[in-house]
């Protein structure tokens, strides 16, 4: 079993049904095996530079309005055939309608995710216009295209022998900034509010994250996963602490941004596979005349990605020094 699915409680269900009939009570978790240290904190810790960005986006993207009204501004409701229609016309933009096959079921926990070869995405399919775009943009226009070029590298499944860096801050902050793109409002609210929660959580009870993070999830079975998310490996949630892995996607939407001001928002070489912006040299030169594979809103017209990005950075100040 993955990390993932070990971070998950067994008795889960029981515990989250102690806690909605008293809001004070912190679950006592049990996990198929115990999960140390090490594994809690194997992304980091917060570190109060970023803290401070995430609370400041968070104060401007909540201060005249809840998460019910942000959401109500992201379009209409997309139909389920207009989800997989969309989907398809993405693959087929970039010839790859072969290459996956689509899995729909209630039992995915995430929302959409993609494999090698699959596409799953949990029902019932509840998009709205942005937040779909947003969805295939960040699964398929970043995780999904980079993976298919990182197969056709000679560090396929190489990485930490040849020396490569690890990934998953630039592949996560460049999928969050991917998925801003289709928005109207670019406040990344979202990554902000992961990263507040995680940074809390390492001082706060579960009990005292729930209500603390009240301000931002308006739905309490939502507030709950998010929580839960957080608190996750510890058995006794009234104490600190908790798995951290949500700092990476802030961190790595601040950082991949400010490298990418730095080639003028090209991001052809992130493109070389699933590899860190510090990586792109070593890549470059291991595989110097390979062409990747780019997503359509990148290449059909550059200037206005940019142009976006820019956006995105400026709206959010990543420009400013931490």
């Amino acid at each position: 079993m993955s990390l993932v699915q070990d971070l998950t409680p067994v008795n889960l269900l029981s515990e989250k049904a102690k806690f909605f009939a008293d809001q004070s009570y912190n679950p006592q978790f049990t996990y198929s095996r115990p999960i140390t240290l090490d594994e809690l904190y194997r992304y980091g810790l917060p570190q109060e530079k970023y803290k401070s960005l995430a609370k400041e986006i968070n104060q401007r993207a909540f201060h005249d309005q809840t998460e019910t009204e942000i959401v109500n501004k992201e379009g209409a409701a997309v139909s389920d055939d207009e989800v997989k229609q969309k989907i398809i016309f993405f693959l087929q933009m970039h010839n790859l309608e072969d290459h996956y096959r689509l899995i729909f079921s209630d039992s995915f926990v995430a929302r959409a995710a993609v494999s090698n070869t699959e596409i799953k995405l949990r029902t019932p399919l509840k998009f709205l216009e942005q937040n779909l775009l947003g969805m295939i943009y960040h699964e398929l226009g970043t995780h999904a295209l980079r993976q298919i070029n990182y197969e056709q590298q000679p560090f396929f499944k190489k990485r930490k022998q040849m020396g490569f860096t690890d990934y998953l801050r630039t592949e996560e902050g460049l999928a969050v900034l991917h998925g801003l793109l289709p928005y109207a409002n670019k406040i990344a609210y979202k990554a902000s509010s992961h990263y507040l929660a995680s940074s809390w959580a390492q001082t706060d009870s579960f009990s005292e994250l729930w209500h603390k993070i009240a301000h931002f999830i308006d739905d309490p079975d939502r507030r709950w996963n998010w929580t839960l998310r957080q608190k996750r490996g510890l058995t006794d949630t009234s104490q600190p602490g908790g798995f951290t892995k949500d700092l990476v996607y802030f961190e790595g939407f601040v950082d991949t941004w400010r490298w990418l001001q730095q080639q003028q928002f090209d991001i052809t070489d992130l493109y070389r596979g699933k590899i860190a912006f510090a990586d792109v040299g070593k890549a470059k030169e291991m595989n110097p005349l390979y062409t990747p594979l780019l997503p359509s809103f990148f290449s059909v017209n550059k200037d206005a990605y940019k142009q976006q990005l820019y956006l995105i950075g400026k709206t959010n100040h990543l420009e400013q020094s931490l």
